[in-house]
């Protein structure tokens, strides 16, 4: 590594040292020691574990939860539309990556200066912390090994991972191991890493460099057990067919305590905020802006929250801010929602084109259909992906964004603009998901620990708490609201959500996770549709806007084609012979 290359690095860790001193609230005195600590840096970082375990967890979870400004996904997930943009579904069928893309760095070449490497950084953990005896940060290595793997062969299919990151050893061509032995290795990965975790002898996990759960072992535990069951849920119809049934290791963390089940628990981090680089993805405090208008939600998310009432949506995204109106003149109005104050400006609809009353839009079954737009609508989603900017008169809006907004539509809450807010964390894995992977699993009978519906009510309350929804007597309106509040037990009650003991339950378990994936974790909400195919209406909807079929993967890189010929030659034989975003990787065959 050359001079410059050296100090680029040591800049970048002293980085991440003060984000995990914000992230964790380290004291004046802590922050000290850190300080005297610089005079070594150099010597330092490439020799303890510890500092490269720092990186390792900033840099996984920041780039994994970067899902939430994904265009791509957004709209296979039927989530979002860009202003600005067209069919995002084509992006997997036009666009393939110089390198493996780990939401837009590769995860297995860099320095981690950037936010690359991660598996590169990860096994530099792995041999120090064992060098070391620092058993501990080897295990929360392998976890993190895990989500970055687990990621990377649910987008692509067969990826290096045995062979990974081992050029110095003499690998400069690592083969494609099969999604399958991906996964076995994972699972015994895991396996290890707990049984090193439940060792109270076990040394490492120093608190001011575990910048995830600061030190506490039992809660990289229930995060491994759940992620196990994440990808034994993403995998069980594959092994099955292989002659491995995975119903018994399932039972065996169900059965137990030592998976998500409380907010406590949620694998995810805190943004300091004190710069553009460490602050929430959609923050409005530097920049243009554009991240946070360009995004507007789909009028097929927006219906479902409506037809639910949902607490989420009045949380997520703010009313409607220029609305078409019955009103004969311009009317501003200034309203509150939890806590925060909007502006409406409500425009006549007498005044505007008959042409902007009305847009293209689908059915639940993706069929075409005109979508006239409600007047003095609050909550209202774009109906189609094409010029979203000018649907409805939306062009020039007086406090647009220009290109990348249109207030005729829904738009996220003054609450996203923020740099930091505990509820706005780069999301690994949160107890919600795992309450609704319970209940899936109940359902179609791989386990027998619990019930459908314990862990379904679960999975939502779950899913509440994480955006400070407080469970209590709901007002007749959040016009005016400092926070919302809702009868969680009402809600589980209601029509369309509310389990009945028929085979539509599975339906309704997938609207509630993929709700509960909205923002917080876009990736899983994608690989789900692809592997359970519901809820129904994301893939009919979301292809329908193009000529492409529903994208079952991203393409692999053009380096491997190039670089890595027979290997990646053999991937694409495993896939039929074509390396195309059609192509079903095994656990989806």
């Amino acid at each position: 590594m050359n001079y410059k290359t050296e100090m680029i690095m040591i800049k970048s860790i002293k980085y991440l040292a003060l984000c995990s001193t914000l992230l964790l609230g380290v004291s004046c005195s802590d922050q000290l020691r850190l300080d005297e600590r610089e005079a070594s840096f150099n010597k330092d970082y490439f020799t303890y574990s510890r500092y490269q375990l720092t990186t390792s967890i900033i840099n996984v979870a920041k780039s994994y939860g970067k899902s939430a400004v994904d265009a791509p996904k957004g709209q296979a997930a039927l989530y979002f539309m860009d202003t600005y943009s067209a069919d995002q579904i084509a992006g997997f069928y036009n666009k393939t990556d110089a390198n493996w893309s780990y939401q837009e760095v590769n995860a297995y070449a860099g320095t981690g200066a950037d936010g690359a490497g991660q598996l590169r950084t990860l096994e530099a953990v792995t041999k120090l912390a064992t060098t070391e005896g620092n058993m501990a940060n080897v295990a929360a290595a392998d976890i993190l090994k895990c989500v970055v793997g687990a990621y990377l062969t649910e987008k692509y299919g067969d990826v290096p991972f045995t062979e990974a990151v081992q050029g110095r050893a003499g690998s400069l061509f690592p083969k494609f191991d099969s999604q399958k032995v991906v996964y076995e290795t994972m699972f015994t990965m895991l396996d290890k890493a707990i049984a090193i975790l439940a060792d109270p002898n076990s040394k490492g996990l120093p608190a001011d460099h575990d910048v995830l759960f600061k030190g506490d072992k039992t809660k990289w535990i229930k995060f491994a057990n759940s992620l196990k069951f994440r990808l034994m849920a993403h995998s069980y119809d594959a092994f099955k067919k292989a002659g491995r049934d995975l119903g018994a290791e399932m039972q065996t963390i169900a059965s137990g305590t030592n998976y998500m089940s409380a907010v406590g628990d949620n694998a995810g981090l805190t943004f300091p905020g004190t710069t553009e680089a460490d602050s929430w993805y959609t923050q409005r405090t530097w920049g243009t802006g554009n991240t946070f208008t360009e995004q507007k939600p789909t009028k097929y998310l927006i219906d479902q929250l409506v037809a639910f009432d949902d607490p989420r949506m009045y949380v997520i995204f703010a009313p409607v801010l220029s609305p078409l109106s019955s009103k004969p003149t311009r009317v501003d109005e200034t309203i509150k929602i939890n806590g925060f104050s909007y502006i409406i400006n409500h425009y006549p609809a007498t005044a505007a084109d008959a042409a902007a009353l009305i847009a293209a839009g689908r059915d639940l079954n993706g069929n075409i259909t005109s979508v006239p737009y409600v007047l003095d609508a609050k909550w209202f989603g774009t109906p189609n992906p094409t010029n979203v900017q000018a649907l409805y008169g939306g062009t020039g809006l007086a406090g647009s964004n220009g290109f990348y907004d249109n207030r005729r539509i829904t738009g996220f809450s003054a609450l996203l603009a923020k740099a930091s807010d505990p509820r706005l964390k780069a999301v690994l894995m949160e107890a919600d998901e795992m309450a609704f992977l319970l209940a899936e699993a109940r359902q179609k009978g791989w386990i027998s620990a619990g019930t459908v519906k314990g862990f379904y009510d679960n999975g939502i309350k779950l899913s509440f708490q994480r955006w400070q929804i407080e469970d209590g007597t709901k007002p007749a309106t959040y016009i005016g609201s400092d926070k919302i509040v809702d009868n969680f037990t009402a809600y589980t009650a209601k029509a369309g959500v509310a389990l009945d003991g028929t085979a539509a339950d599975l339906d309704k378990i997938a609207t509630q996770k993929w709700l509960s994936m909205l923002i917080t974790n876009q990736t899983e909400a994608y690989t789900d549709y692809k592997r359970t195919g519901k809820p129904a209406f994301v893939g009919k909807i979301a292809q329908s806007f193009g000529a492409y079929t529903y994208p079952q993967r991203y393409m692999y890189p053009l380096d491997e084609a190039s670089n890595n010929k027979a290997n990646y030659d053999a991937a694409v034989t495993a896939l039929g012979g074509k390396d195309l975003p059609s192509a079903k990787m095994w656990i989806l065959n």
